[in-house]
């Protein structure tokens, strides 16, 4: 069923709270199960335990839950759906697939820079379809980056985002205080300065993904040679996000870049 509500975020989840060690351990853990134990009452986590657990469970709800889905803490304190990436989640473990959109979709609101700045999430999930020539979809004009991954598995490296040429474009421009590295924006994004991330920048979108008709990127972890060695590797990843901006936020949401 099509969006009546385009499906943008509020970029602002924090690297260091998604990134800590004990809070991708319990959001492992949800999605082995359940998201709810009984009623509309969540699981017992310690995500709940801090303010930057509850901060991860928030975004992680936002993903999964549809629009009219709401959790609560035991304390009742409420955690609204808004994306749908992962309905049937309230009575079941999470699948490969639901798991992938959901970390991809976490992936896209981590912002290091303070800033809070609106997203167009786009892609081949039917959570994203919506009427494209229709405000406010019309106002986000600059194709930004592509994540995909997957959160809920263990290892070092479990997420991956790559630029698409519109903001490759854009923050190459010449300035005086762009570095020359486009990897270190992208994950000063998503990492922050944090000395481990489980994010890797695979380069530009357009030499490590491949587009259907639509538009929709299946992305893989090695450039150039992801799509040779994908069916060798099982590497492939159809579970794509892209993110569109206003050009308005480019700077807010890339600092790092100062004036374009």
């Amino acid at each position: 069923m099509r969006r009546e509500v385009a499906p943008i975020g509020l970029n602002g989840l924090k690297p260091s709270d998604f990134w800590a060690a004990n809070n991708r351990a319990a959001l492992r853990a949800l999605g082995g199960a359940a998201l709810v134990a009984a009623g509309d009452v969540l699981v017992a986590t310690p995500l709940l335990a801090t303010a930057g657990g509850r901060s991860v469970l928030d975004h992680l709800v936002r993903c999964a839950l549809p629009l009219d889905g709401v959790v609560y803490g035991p304390d009742g304190e409420a955690f609204y759906g808004e994306f749908g990436f992962a309905p049937e989640w309230t009575g079941r473990a999470l699948n490969t697939s639901e798991q992938r959109w959901v970390s991809a979709c976490m992936f896209q609101h981590l912002n290091s820079s303070g800033e809070h700045v609106d997203i167009l999430l786009d892609g081949r999930h039917s959570a994203l379809e919506f009427p494209r020539d229709e405000a406010p979809f019309t106002e986000f004009v600059v194709q930004d980056a592509t994540t995909y991954g997957n959160a809920f598995l263990p290892g070092a490296i479990v997420g991956f985002t790559c630029i698409n040429p519109d903001i490759a474009g854009a923050l190459s421009a010449p300035s005086l205080s762009c570095p020359l590295d486009l990897s270190l924006l992208v994950l000063e994004r998503s990492c922050g300065i944090l000395p481990t991330c489980g994010m890797a920048f695979v380069g530009l979108c357009d030499l490590v993904c491949t587009k259907d008709a639509a538009g929709d990127q299946t992305c893989h972890t090695l450039p150039l040679l992801g799509p040779l060695l994908a069916p060798l590797l099982g590497s492939a990843f159809s579970e794509t996000i892209r993110t569109e901006l206003r050009d308005s936020d480019i700077l807010p949401l890339y600092p790092g870049c100062g004036l374009l």
